[in-house]
């Protein structure tokens, strides 16, 4: 198995990307996109599989990314925040 760093963005519309697709996310998640720039390319350093419990109590599968922020720090941070945006920075 190979490994190698891709690289993700933060969603170009947000709030209509976690109403349409990811309702189970909480909205303190659209605040973390502040730590990053919008249309900037961020490496992803590692790949983290979660599970997260919803509303109603059921189960999800999902990912959290190791990116770093703005500020110079990483974070862990959910996956349904960026998209992907290649295998180099644009």
């Amino acid at each position: 198995m190979q490994t190698g760093i891709f690289y993700v963005r933060v969603r170009d519309d947000l709030k209509k990307a976690f109403q349409d697709f990811f309702p189970h996310m909480s909205a303190n998640y659209l605040n973390m996109a502040n730590m990053f720039d919008k249309g900037k390319d961020y490496p992803v350093l590692a790949v983290e599989k979660v599970s997260l419990f919803i509303k109603d109590g059921d189960e999800i599968e999902t990912a959290r990314f190791l990116v770093p922020t703005e500020n110079n720090n990483f974070t862990w941070i959910q996956c349904e925040l960026f998209m992907y945006s290649g295998l180099s920075p644009r």
